[in-house]
């Protein structure tokens, strides 16, 4: 293998891809931190328990940078072992992970990192394309990630929106969030990596129509002759929201693609919503 990719933790990876491409690239996970009552974890599979129950029991919750050793020594070790080495960060601007990794990765001439501009689900998306391009002899450039993210539509609902409010990843939208008392609001990753509000909704219902409208206006401006493969794919809270995205999926009549949340994507939104992505096919 010529090539390993490195993706913090907030981008969950599908199984059946991982195992497509197991003997082709090294695939190398680096978990971001999670405190929970400032007892440290680290973000993985194992602490979504505990971020669950700590949520339902409104503790003191926050996230952190991965361990600068071990990006260290991950980064020292990969760089030794392959010609190319590429890291996919969440957007700069609702995390420091990319600054860490880039400022680590400056020191090696064979580490590229690209900054994302986006998170969770659509990370996800974003690697796939990256894996499929590497395998087919390509060299990513930042064009590439931009292309990828153009690729695709990312909408976000959250019902409960108290853990919006205490986050500090919202920006410019934090006040507006604020006043939105019983609305539901639908929320996207803009270009520029900050989330942006899209739309909102007194009624689950309407919230649903407006979803749909948004990706079927994406479709159609995404036309592309001879190319109308499209995933779905999605990211609930709890199951109580399955049915919402269910009725999305079926809209298109696409099976869907359930990811994990992952924990510390959890701790800044909370139990109580969904996130659907669209995109061209992988």
């Amino acid at each position: 293998m010529k090539y390993a990719v490195v993706v913090d933790s907030t981008t969950k990876l599908r199984k059946e891809f991982l195992k497509k491409i197991e003997d082709k690239v090294e695939v190398i996970t680096i978990p971001v931190r999670v405190y929970i009552d400032d007892k440290e974890y680290e973000d993985s599979e194992e602490v979504s328990e505990k971020i669950i129950e700590a949520l339902k029991e409104e503790k003191k919750l926050e996230t952190s940078l991965p361990l600068i050793t071990k990006v260290e020594e991950t980064f020292e070790e990969l760089s030794n072992k392959y010609q190319y080495v590429y890291v996919l960060s969440v957007s700069s601007l609702l995390s420091g992970t990319y600054n860490l990794f880039n400022t680590i990765a400056s020191k090696y001439e064979n580490i590229i990192v690209f900054d994302s501009k986006t998170v969770s689900i659509q990370n996800t998306y974003i690697f796939e394309r990256m894996i499929t391009d590497i395998l087919n002899g390509k060299i990513l450039e930042e064009n590439d990630i931009i292309s990828y993210r153009d690729d695709s539509l990312f909408l976000i609902s959250v019902f409960d929106l108290k853990r919006l409010n205490k986050s500090g990843r919202i920006g410019k939208i934090s006040s507006i969030i604020g006043q939105m008392i019983h609305i539901k609001p639908i929320l996207t990753v803009a270009r520029t990596g900050e989330v942006e509000l899209v739309g909102k909704s007194l009624s689950t219902k309407k919230l649903i129509e407006l979803m749909i409208s948004k990706f079927e206006s994406f479709i159609e401006k995404n036309k592309v002759e001879g190319q109308e493969n499209y995933v779905l794919y999605a990211a609930v809270g709890s199951d109580d929201y399955k049915q919402y995205v269910y009725e999305i999926f079926n809209h298109f009549n696409i099976k869907p693609v359930f990811l994990e949340i992952g924990p510390a994507i959890m701790v800044h939104v909370g139990l109580h919503g969904f996130g659907i992505l669209i995109a061209r096919g992988v």
